[in-house]
Protein backbone atom coordinates (compact mmCIF):
# COMPACT_ATOMS: atom_id res chain seq x y z
CA UNK A 1 0.00 0.00 0.00
CA UNK A 2 1.58 3.67 -1.25
CA UNK A 3 0.71 6.36 1.52
CA UNK A 4 -1.07 9.26 0.15
CA UNK A 5 1.36 12.04 -1.37
CA UNK A 6 0.63 14.63 1.40
CA UNK A 7 1.73 12.04 3.77
CA UNK A 8 5.06 11.10 2.20
CA UNK A 9 5.51 14.98 1.64
CA UNK A 10 5.71 15.15 5.35
CA UNK A 11 7.65 12.32 6.14
CA UNK A 12 10.09 13.99 4.00
CA UNK A 13 10.15 17.04 5.73
CA UNK A 14 10.10 15.56 9.33
CA UNK A 15 13.42 13.47 7.85
CA UNK A 16 15.30 16.73 6.56
CA UNK A 17 14.09 19.17 9.83
CA UNK A 18 15.97 16.11 12.01
CA UNK A 19 18.82 15.87 9.98
CA UNK A 20 19.29 19.45 9.56
CA UNK A 21 19.15 19.93 13.65
CA UNK A 22 21.75 16.94 13.80
CA UNK A 23 23.87 18.45 11.80
CA UNK A 24 23.64 21.97 13.61
CA UNK A 25 23.88 20.00 16.94
CA UNK A 26 28.01 19.78 17.90
CA UNK A 27 28.57 15.78 19.19
CA UNK A 28 28.78 15.10 22.23
CA UNK A 29 32.61 15.70 23.67
CA UNK A 30 34.59 12.50 24.99
CA UNK A 31 35.36 12.01 28.50
CA UNK A 32 37.88 14.25 28.85
CA UNK A 33 41.33 12.53 29.72
CA UNK A 34 42.74 12.42 33.45
CA UNK A 35 45.95 14.33 34.14
CA UNK A 36 48.77 12.25 35.92
CA UNK A 37 49.77 15.42 37.63
CA UNK A 38 47.03 16.18 39.01
CA UNK A 39 46.45 16.78 42.95
CA UNK A 40 42.98 17.40 43.55
CA UNK A 41 39.83 14.98 43.16
CA UNK A 42 37.38 14.18 40.80
CA UNK A 43 34.97 16.19 40.54
CA UNK A 44 31.95 14.76 39.07
CA UNK A 45 30.99 11.19 37.56
CA UNK A 46 33.08 11.90 34.40
CA UNK A 47 36.19 12.81 36.37
CA UNK A 48 35.75 10.09 38.14
CA UNK A 49 35.36 7.35 35.18
CA UNK A 50 38.16 9.23 33.56
CA UNK A 51 40.92 8.18 36.85
CA UNK A 52 38.95 4.86 37.11
CA UNK A 53 39.96 4.79 33.47
CA UNK A 54 43.78 5.70 33.82
CA UNK A 55 44.64 3.77 37.10
CA UNK A 56 43.12 0.81 34.97
CA UNK A 57 45.67 0.85 32.44
CA UNK A 58 48.17 1.97 35.24
CA UNK A 59 47.52 -1.60 36.84
CA UNK A 60 47.63 -3.01 33.95
CA UNK A 61 50.89 -1.63 32.14
CA UNK A 62 52.68 -2.23 35.40
CA UNK A 63 51.71 -5.49 36.72
CA UNK A 64 54.19 -7.94 34.50
CA UNK A 65 56.86 -5.81 36.29
CA UNK A 66 56.11 -6.45 39.76
CA UNK A 67 57.23 -9.16 41.66
CA UNK A 68 57.61 -11.22 45.28
CA UNK A 69 60.86 -11.48 46.49
CA UNK A 70 61.06 -14.93 48.48
CA UNK A 71 64.52 -14.75 50.49
CA UNK A 72 65.19 -17.84 53.10
CA UNK A 73 61.71 -17.58 55.37
CA UNK A 74 60.88 -13.99 54.57
CA UNK A 75 58.77 -12.73 51.60
CA UNK A 76 58.58 -9.35 49.94
CA UNK A 77 57.41 -7.34 46.43
CA UNK A 78 59.92 -5.80 44.14
CA UNK A 79 60.05 -4.33 40.43
CA UNK A 80 61.75 -4.64 37.76
CA UNK A 81 63.49 -1.42 36.08
CA UNK A 82 65.60 -2.82 33.78
CA UNK A 83 65.32 -4.90 30.60
CA UNK A 84 67.92 -7.46 31.81
CA UNK A 85 66.43 -8.27 35.04
CA UNK A 86 67.18 -5.46 37.62
CA UNK A 87 64.97 -5.70 40.86
CA UNK A 88 64.59 -3.14 43.36
CA UNK A 89 63.26 -3.44 46.45
CA UNK A 90 63.50 -3.19 50.12
CA UNK A 91 66.78 -3.49 52.26
CA UNK A 92 64.94 -5.51 54.89
CA UNK A 93 63.64 -8.04 52.38
CA UNK A 94 67.06 -9.68 51.60
CA UNK A 95 68.60 -9.26 54.88
CA UNK A 96 69.77 -11.91 57.35
CA UNK A 97 68.35 -12.31 60.53
CA UNK A 98 69.67 -14.20 63.91
CA UNK A 99 67.12 -16.56 65.53
CA UNK A 100 64.46 -14.26 67.11
CA UNK A 101 64.88 -14.70 71.25
CA UNK A 102 62.18 -16.41 73.32
CA UNK A 103 59.08 -13.53 72.82
CA UNK A 104 60.70 -11.12 69.85
CA UNK A 105 59.41 -11.70 66.79
CA UNK A 106 62.45 -11.53 64.35
CA UNK A 107 66.18 -11.82 65.54
CA UNK A 108 69.41 -9.11 65.48
CA UNK A 109 69.77 -8.37 61.95
CA UNK A 110 73.44 -9.75 60.46
CA UNK A 111 75.71 -8.87 58.59
CA UNK A 112 75.01 -8.28 55.13
CA UNK A 113 76.51 -10.06 52.46
CA UNK A 114 75.89 -9.65 48.11
CA UNK A 115 75.35 -12.63 45.82
CA UNK A 116 73.39 -14.49 48.23
CA UNK A 117 70.45 -16.83 46.15
CA UNK A 118 67.03 -15.21 45.68
CA UNK A 119 63.78 -17.01 44.25
CA UNK A 120 61.96 -13.95 42.03
CA UNK A 121 57.86 -14.80 42.03
CA UNK A 122 56.58 -13.35 38.53
CA UNK A 123 53.35 -12.10 38.40
CA UNK A 124 51.80 -14.90 36.77
CA UNK A 125 52.77 -17.13 38.80
CA UNK A 126 56.09 -18.52 37.53
CA UNK A 127 59.53 -18.81 39.46
CA UNK A 128 62.89 -17.46 38.37
CA UNK A 129 66.26 -17.11 39.93
CA UNK A 130 67.97 -14.09 41.20
CA UNK A 131 70.90 -12.72 43.19
CA UNK A 132 71.00 -9.91 45.85
CA UNK A 133 73.41 -7.15 44.68
CA UNK A 134 73.50 -4.28 47.31
CA UNK A 135 71.55 -2.53 49.97
CA UNK A 136 71.49 1.04 52.15
CA UNK A 137 69.79 -0.61 55.06
CA UNK A 138 69.37 3.10 56.48
CA UNK A 139 67.87 4.47 53.16
CA UNK A 140 65.79 0.80 53.42
CA UNK A 141 66.87 0.59 49.60
CA UNK A 142 67.84 -2.64 47.68
CA UNK A 143 68.55 -4.09 44.61
CA UNK A 144 68.26 -8.21 43.48
CA UNK A 145 69.41 -9.42 40.03
CA UNK A 146 67.38 -11.96 38.31
CA UNK A 147 69.78 -14.46 36.65
CA UNK A 148 67.44 -16.16 34.39
CA UNK A 149 66.67 -15.44 31.03
CA UNK A 150 63.76 -12.86 30.38
CA UNK A 151 60.69 -13.93 28.04
CA UNK A 152 60.65 -12.10 25.09
CA UNK A 153 64.68 -12.73 23.66
CA UNK A 154 66.25 -12.90 26.98
CA UNK A 155 64.63 -9.57 27.88
CA UNK A 156 62.14 -8.41 31.09
CA UNK A 157 59.15 -6.78 30.84
CA UNK A 158 59.81 -3.23 33.12
CA UNK A 159 58.98 0.18 34.08
CA UNK A 160 60.90 2.81 34.55
CA UNK A 161 62.42 5.12 37.16
CA UNK A 162 61.07 8.46 37.55
CA UNK A 163 62.79 11.44 39.49
CA UNK A 164 60.73 11.72 42.79
CA UNK A 165 61.98 14.90 45.00
CA UNK A 166 59.36 17.59 43.55
CA UNK A 167 56.12 15.49 43.46
CA UNK A 168 53.13 17.22 45.03
CA UNK A 169 51.27 16.85 47.80
CA UNK A 170 47.61 15.43 46.56
CA UNK A 171 49.30 13.58 43.58
CA UNK A 172 47.36 10.37 42.69
CA UNK A 173 49.28 7.41 43.12
CA UNK A 174 49.44 3.90 42.35
CA UNK A 175 50.66 0.48 44.87
CA UNK A 176 51.52 -2.58 43.33
CA UNK A 177 52.56 -5.94 45.90
CA UNK A 178 51.66 -9.02 47.42
CA UNK A 179 49.91 -8.27 50.62
CA UNK A 180 50.65 -11.18 53.53
CA UNK A 181 52.70 -12.19 50.74
CA UNK A 182 52.06 -13.93 46.82
CA UNK A 183 49.25 -16.04 46.69
CA UNK A 184 48.61 -18.92 44.05
CA UNK A 185 46.49 -17.24 41.57
CA UNK A 186 46.60 -13.79 42.88
CA UNK A 187 48.19 -11.43 40.71
CA UNK A 188 49.98 -8.11 42.07
CA UNK A 189 47.11 -6.93 44.44
CA UNK A 190 46.77 -2.58 43.13
CA UNK A 191 45.85 -0.16 45.70
CA UNK A 192 44.69 3.54 45.03
CA UNK A 193 46.18 6.55 47.32
CA UNK A 194 47.53 10.14 47.04
CA UNK A 195 51.02 11.66 48.26
CA UNK A 196 50.43 12.80 51.96
CA UNK A 197 53.98 14.21 52.39
CA UNK A 198 57.29 14.25 50.61
CA UNK A 199 60.49 14.83 52.60
CA UNK A 200 64.43 14.48 51.15
CA UNK A 201 64.17 10.59 51.61
CA UNK A 202 60.78 9.34 51.81
CA UNK A 203 57.25 9.78 50.45
CA UNK A 204 54.15 9.12 52.56
CA UNK A 205 50.91 8.05 50.99
CA UNK A 206 47.59 6.94 52.27
CA UNK A 207 47.86 3.66 49.68
CA UNK A 208 46.26 0.96 51.87
CA UNK A 209 49.70 -1.17 52.72
CA UNK A 210 49.84 -4.51 55.03
CA UNK A 211 53.36 -7.36 55.46
CA UNK A 212 54.55 -8.46 52.35
CA UNK A 213 54.02 -5.14 50.13
CA UNK A 214 57.31 -4.14 51.74
CA UNK A 215 59.91 -3.52 48.35
CA UNK A 216 57.14 -3.54 46.24
CA UNK A 217 56.46 -0.11 43.65
CA UNK A 218 54.71 3.09 44.01
CA UNK A 219 53.77 4.36 40.56
CA UNK A 220 52.89 7.94 39.39
CA UNK A 221 49.82 8.00 36.89
CA UNK A 222 52.15 7.78 33.84
CA UNK A 223 53.50 4.43 35.02
CA UNK A 224 57.17 5.33 36.40
CA UNK A 225 58.23 4.16 39.22
CA UNK A 226 58.60 6.53 42.04
CA UNK A 227 59.32 4.42 45.22
CA UNK A 228 59.54 1.41 47.36
CA UNK A 229 57.25 0.37 49.90
CA UNK A 230 59.39 0.75 53.14
CA UNK A 231 57.41 1.02 56.04
CA UNK A 232 53.54 0.67 57.17
CA UNK A 233 52.48 3.39 59.51
CA UNK A 234 49.62 2.89 62.54
CA UNK A 235 47.00 3.53 60.60
CA UNK A 236 47.65 0.94 57.79
CA UNK A 237 46.76 4.28 55.04
CA UNK A 238 49.66 6.08 56.70
CA UNK A 239 52.48 4.61 55.23
CA UNK A 240 56.27 5.66 54.02
CA UNK A 241 58.08 4.49 51.05
CA UNK A 242 61.78 5.04 49.99
CA UNK A 243 62.10 8.03 46.86
CA UNK A 244 63.57 6.84 43.76
CA UNK A 245 65.83 9.51 44.05
CA UNK A 246 67.51 7.70 46.37
CA UNK A 247 67.93 4.43 44.46
CA UNK A 248 69.54 6.68 42.10
CA UNK A 249 71.72 8.40 44.25
CA UNK A 250 73.39 5.49 45.35
CA UNK A 251 72.60 3.26 42.18
CA UNK A 252 76.15 2.16 41.03
CA UNK A 253 77.40 1.13 44.38
CA UNK A 254 74.06 -0.49 44.87
CA UNK A 255 74.45 -2.31 41.19
CA UNK A 256 78.18 -3.19 42.62
CA UNK A 257 76.53 -5.10 45.34
CA UNK A 258 77.76 -2.50 48.12
CA UNK A 259 76.61 -2.34 51.81
CA UNK A 260 75.85 1.43 51.06
CA UNK A 261 76.22 2.12 54.86
CA UNK A 262 78.03 -0.21 56.36
CA UNK A 263 78.86 -0.33 59.02
CA UNK A 264 76.28 1.79 61.41
CA UNK A 265 78.05 2.90 65.00
CA UNK A 266 75.57 3.36 67.61
CA UNK A 267 74.09 7.00 68.04
CA UNK A 268 75.31 8.59 71.08
CA UNK A 269 73.60 11.96 71.73
CA UNK A 270 73.68 14.31 74.14
CA UNK A 271 75.47 13.85 77.87
CA UNK A 272 73.15 11.03 78.45
CA UNK A 273 73.50 7.99 76.30
CA UNK A 274 70.36 5.92 75.00
CA UNK A 275 72.10 3.02 72.58
CA UNK A 276 70.20 3.60 69.02
CA UNK A 277 70.57 4.85 65.36
CA UNK A 278 68.04 6.77 63.51
CA UNK A 279 67.76 7.37 59.95
CA UNK A 280 70.27 10.02 58.64
CA UNK A 281 67.43 12.27 57.41
CA UNK A 282 66.88 14.32 61.34
CA UNK A 283 63.29 15.25 59.32
CA UNK A 284 62.27 11.86 59.37
CA UNK A 285 60.12 10.35 62.32
CA UNK A 286 61.95 8.55 64.66
CA UNK A 287 61.99 5.03 63.79
CA UNK A 288 64.77 2.93 65.08
CA UNK A 289 67.54 1.31 62.04
CA UNK A 290 69.62 -0.06 65.18
CA UNK A 291 69.00 -1.12 68.98
CA UNK A 292 72.39 -1.54 71.11
CA UNK A 293 70.80 -4.98 73.24
CA UNK A 294 72.93 -4.03 76.36
CA UNK A 295 72.18 -0.53 75.87
CA UNK A 296 69.25 1.47 77.82
CA UNK A 297 67.17 1.43 75.10
CA UNK A 298 67.60 -2.51 74.07
CA UNK A 299 67.41 -3.00 78.13
CA UNK A 300 64.32 -0.84 78.09
CA UNK A 301 62.24 -3.15 75.46
CA UNK A 302 62.81 -1.04 72.38
CA UNK A 303 63.09 -2.70 69.01
CA UNK A 304 64.81 -1.85 65.69
CA UNK A 305 62.01 -0.98 63.58
CA UNK A 306 60.44 0.71 66.68
CA UNK A 307 58.97 4.40 66.41
CA UNK A 308 59.18 6.57 69.17
CA UNK A 309 56.04 8.85 69.31
CA UNK A 310 56.79 10.32 72.84
CA UNK A 311 59.12 11.14 75.24
CA UNK A 312 57.22 11.85 78.80
CA UNK A 313 54.62 13.88 77.48
CA UNK A 314 56.03 15.21 74.60
CA UNK A 315 55.15 14.32 71.10
CA UNK A 316 58.30 13.11 68.56
CA UNK A 317 56.84 13.78 64.91
CA UNK A 318 61.01 13.61 64.08
CA UNK A 319 64.71 12.49 64.75
CA UNK A 320 65.24 16.22 65.52
CA UNK A 321 62.87 16.65 68.51
CA UNK A 322 63.84 13.63 70.17
CA UNK A 323 67.59 14.48 70.02
CA UNK A 324 66.71 17.82 71.45
CA UNK A 325 65.00 15.90 74.00
CA UNK A 326 67.72 14.26 74.82
CA UNK A 327 70.40 17.11 75.15
CA UNK A 328 68.36 18.23 77.69
CA UNK A 329 68.42 14.54 79.87
CA UNK A 330 70.68 13.22 82.27
CA UNK A 331 72.38 9.51 82.68
CA UNK A 332 70.34 8.05 85.36
CA UNK A 333 67.26 10.00 84.14
CA UNK A 334 64.15 7.25 83.67
CA UNK A 335 62.55 8.45 80.60
CA UNK A 336 58.26 7.08 79.82
CA UNK A 337 58.56 6.25 75.97
CA UNK A 338 55.73 5.81 73.79
CA UNK A 339 56.44 3.48 70.97
CA UNK A 340 54.81 2.39 68.29
CA UNK A 341 55.61 -1.04 66.93
CA UNK A 342 53.60 -2.44 63.49
CA UNK A 343 50.23 -1.45 64.76
CA UNK A 344 50.78 -1.59 68.16
CA UNK A 345 51.18 1.16 70.54
CA UNK A 346 52.97 0.89 73.78
CA UNK A 347 54.64 2.34 77.05
CA UNK A 348 58.52 1.64 77.22
CA UNK A 349 60.63 2.76 80.06
CA UNK A 350 64.39 3.67 79.29
CA UNK A 351 66.81 4.66 82.06
CA UNK A 352 69.68 6.68 80.35
CA UNK A 353 73.01 6.00 80.95
CA UNK A 354 76.52 8.14 81.11
CA UNK A 355 77.73 8.46 77.58
CA UNK A 356 81.40 6.50 77.37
Amino acid sequence: MIAPRSARLAACFSFLLAATFAAATPAADPAPKWDPSRATQPEDLTELKSLQSTVNGIVTKCTPATVAVLYGASAGSGVIVSEDGLVLTAAHVIRDYDAPKKGALEGKTLPFVAGKKVTIMLADGKKVEGKTLGINEGMDSGMVQITDKGPKDGKWPFMPVAKSGSLPKGQWVVSLGHPNGPKDGRPPVARLGRIEGNTKQVLRTNCTLVGGDSGGPLFDLNGNVIGIHSRIGLPIAQNIHVQADQFKNDWDKLLAGEWVDKPATVAKTGGAYIGVVFPDDDDDDAWLREVEDDGPAGKGGLKPGDTITKFNDTAIKTVKAFRKLMDSAKPGDKVKLTVRRGTVVMPLTVTLSKRA
